[in-house]
């Protein structure tokens, strides 16, 4: 039974959802999407770092001022760098400065001075003097303290020097016994939000592994599929092959035994048959929808730039292939009409949504009413028509253009050597390259007026010259752009050429 062309396409399709690089690109964005459901989860992002610090007990506000009268042990209970600020700040009214912290601090440790012996010469200070602060048993103290220090009378005094100094601190140690204390609490609620942040990253590692192991289920699933569907296909294709094989035997059979009238439909049907090879062949060869469509969109401005095209006239495409050019034209809200030879195409364009007619261009053209079309296109399609089929379908072309319609054909261009040299002849149905100059002639001594060759971009801007080609070394024949288009215009009434 032979393969229709539907059926073949069906088949290319499924080849390309089940191929290794569809399944790859599948899995990878099965996986990305994991991640990203994983990594948005409420909370994901909360970890070690949003765990407050344990705070620094701070003692430096612990005498209030302004109180009149203060006691030496309330002073004396601090550490030295506290005792000496809030000393400043409740005897002179005033944060210590730099060179005070800076002398009197170091002096304090090193015990070259005393928290009496402090006291005792900030309040008698002009400052304190001014705001005249009491501290009580401040003076005996410092009689005491200063008494210590002579020979023979710091014998005496000393019990009562180590009297003051035991008291103060033991009142020291009690006030670091409740800072360690706070110091410890506040370590222990660091440690609890430790442990419970823990406890949420290793949930949410948990579900993440489980995540991947199921997506990793899942591609295997899909690769078994993969294996079993490529195998499918092959065994189509071997299928295919042979009854193509046998269609071509039959065919010869049948061509040397029916007569020569019955022999031109036994053609038909064999050419039909080559149809879907040569889709195969675009597919491979042309590149794809969207690069052709891209390319194309330099044409534009050629099309917005024709009256008849913009008072909504017809823009027919011929040999319009899979549609590509059609879908551009419909994208800027042109009105474009598709028309070609092979049935498959025709197929496939038409799957695309675009209004495409089956038949020969000439014989379309001819039969439409004179002046009905606004414009026309081919896209690789004049390499493929001997001369004199060419000729005919300028002339139709014209016949069927209203006043101002133009043509554009574009093709192959041989003035890239490797284009002439090579890639022109990877089509075998192409004939022969034609070079710039001869199809512009082609157009001009058939009637048509403006003829220009579009070799760039720039060439399509129909206000300004044509770029030209004018090689000045060997090289300029290897850069010349792949493919060129011949512009013609259809006169208007009474113009002059």
């Amino acid at each position: 039974m032979p393969i229709v062309p539907g059926e073949l396409r069906a088949m290319k399709n499924l080849a390309d959802e089940t191929s290794i690089d569809a399944i790859l690109a599948r899995v990878r964005a099965e996986t990305a999407k994991d991640i990203k459901a994983i990594v948005s989860e409420p909370g994901r992002r909360k970890g070690l770092s949003t765990i407050p610090l344990v705070p620094v007990p701070q003692a430096a506000d612990a005498i209030p001022p302004g109180r009149g009268r203060y006691t030496i042990e309330e002073f004396a209970a601090l550490d030295d760098e506290d005792f000496l600020r809030n000393a400043y700040r409740v005897i002179l009214g005033r944060e210590i400065d730099g060179v005070g912290l800076g002398t009197r601090l170091p002096a304090l440790r090193n015990g070259q001075t005393t928290v009496v012996r402090i006291l005792f010469s900030l309040t008698r200070s002009a400052e304190g003097r001014a705001r005249g602060l009491k501290i009580r048993g401040l003076l005996p103290a410092a009689v005491i303290d200063r008494a210590s220090t002579l020979p023979v009378v710091g014998r005496i005094v000393e019990p009562f020097q180590r009297l003051i100094v035991r008291s103060t601190t033991q009142q020291r140690l009690a006030n670091l016994s409740l800072r360690q204390g706070d110091t410890i609490e506040g370590v222990n609620h660091a440690l609890a939000a430790i442990r419970k942040n823990q406890l949420a990253l290793d949930q949410r590692i948990a579900l993440a592994e489980q995540a991947a192991e199921a997506t990793r289920l899942r591609a295997d699933e899909v690769a078994d599929i993969s294996h079993n569907s490529l195998s499918e296909i092959r065994a189509t294709r071997n299928e295919i092959a042979n009854q193509r094989a046998a269609m071509s035997q039959l065919i010869a059979a049948a061509r040397d035994s029916l007569p020569a009238p019955v022999q031109a439909k036994v053609d038909e049907i064999e050419d039909a048959s080559l149809d879907a090879l040569y889709v195969a062949f675009e597919n491979r060869f042309r590149g794809s929808t969207d690069e052709i469509a891209r390319r194309q969109e330099r044409y534009l401005p050629i099309f917005r730039a024709t009256p008849p095209v913009v008072a909504g006239g017809t823009v027919l495409d011929i040999g319009c292939g899979r549609g590509e050019f059609l879908s551009l034209l419909k994208k800027h809200n042109f009105v474009p009409k598709g028309l070609d030879l092979n049935a498959a195409m025709v197929a496939e364009a038409r799957a695309r949504g675009h209004d495409v007619v089956e038949g020969d261009a000439v014989a379309w053209l001819e039969a439409q009413p004179e002046g009905s079309l606004a414009a026309i296109t081919g896209f690789h399609i004049v390499e493929h028509i001997p001369f004199k089929s060419l000729v005919r379908l300028v002339d139709a072309a014209r016949r069927a253009l209203a006043p101002g319609g133009i043509i554009l054909f574009e093709t192959p261009n041989p003035e890239n050597l490797v284009v002439g040299a090579c890639t022109f002849h990877y089509d075998p149905t192409h004939l022969r390259p034609l070079p710039p100059d001869y199809l512009k002639f082609i157009a001009e001594a058939r009637g048509f007026g403006d003829a220009r060759v579009i070799r760039t971009e720039e060439d399509c801007n129909l206000y300004q010259p044509e770029s030209g080609f004018a090689p000045a070394e060997i090289n300029d024949w290897f850069r010349q752009p792949p493919d060129y288009a011949v512009y013609a215009r259809k006169p208007l009434e009474n113009e002059a050429i």
